[in-house]
């Protein structure tokens, strides 16, 4: 959560492209935080009571129901924790940009 939470903190009530520093406190949970800046998201496969999957389950939204996301990849032999499988995850809505041919 640190990345994220570190540049939600930079950002707030920034326009400009200023350079800033600071810290946060900040926990995100599914019903306090909206993401204004992440559209993806590349992590691991995280226990169910860890504080990082609360993570995952504010940035899918709410309309996703995480566990069910988990049982897929338990039954597709994904790894969790620290030294397992990775995934991308797109916001509700947010495609991945298209690669054009020749790029």
């Amino acid at each position: 959560t640190s990345p994220i939470s570190a540049l939600r903190a930079l950002i707030e009530g920034k326009s400009d492209n200023t350079v800033i520093s600071g810290k946060t406190s900040l926990m995100i949970t599914p019903k306090a935080y909206d993401f204004k800046v992440v559209d993806h998201l590349v992590t691991n496969f995280h226990a169910p009571d860890s504080t990082l999957m609360l993570l995952v389950s504010a940035f899918l939204g709410r309309q996703t129901k995480i566990g069910e996301v988990y049982e897929a990849a338990q039954r597709r032999g994904y790894k969790f924790l620290s030294y397992g499988d990775s995934c991308l995850l797109s916001r509700p809505g947010v495609k991945l940009p298209s690669r054009e041919k020749g790029s």
